[in-house]
């Protein structure tokens, strides 16, 4: 699969799902950016931005601005890194959500606080465009639904650390019990 044929198929099944999206060149890259309604996530959403490169794409799922502020002014970074260090090595290997497939064996996504001085808290992944050929809808519904509704439930843990209310063992106990075990 191409470039341009990656952007035409993920931008009709944004079309066709009703999914609201900008397009827009960043660095010469086309790039698509969404805003996701969420539950517990700071200003009630999610943010993400995938851009198509020439070997494959790059998606990024995080907070708002808010939670970024949120992150910016806490105290508990390093109690954040190692609840971030524990969803790496523990969260993207566990989780179902009770499909057929598991994303987490399909992609590779990372957590992480952005060292860029935005203090974004992110889930990226990295896209081969031959894999999204062979795995369309799982990988349209990974970048639209799982990552997103992913951030979303580990809102509580994350912003409970970095606001001083949970430290970080309760923030993992909290991620054991509300989401490895649903």
């Amino acid at each position: 699969m191409t470039k341009r044929e990656a952007i035409k198929r993920l931008t009709d099944y944004l079309n066709s799902h009703n999914i609201r999206y900008i397009s827009a060149i960043d660095n010469g890259c086309m790039q698509i950016t969404m805003v996701h309604n969420s539950i517990t996530a700071p200003d009630k959403c999610v943010e993400s931005c995938i851009w198509f490169y020439e070997d494959g794409m790059e998606a990024r799922v995080y907070y708002s601005a808010l939670g970024a502020e949120i992150c910016r002014e806490s105290e508990h970074i390093n109690e954040l890194l190692r609840v971030l260090n524990f969803i790496n090595a523990r969260v993207f290997l566990s989780c179902s959500d009770g499909t057929l497939y598991e994303p987490h064996m399909l992609y590779t996504p990372r957590i992480y606080l952005t060292e860029d001085d935005c203090y974004d808290i992110t889930i990226t992944t990295i896209l081969n465009y031959d894999f999204y050929e062979v795995a369309p809808v799982e990988t349209a519904d990974y970048l639209t639904a799982y990552c997103p509704e992913l951030l979303d439930k580990l809102a509580p843990a994350i912003y409970g650390v970095l606001l001083g209310q949970m430290t970080a063992d309760m923030s993992i106990t909290y991620i054991t019990e509300k989401i490895l075990e649903e």
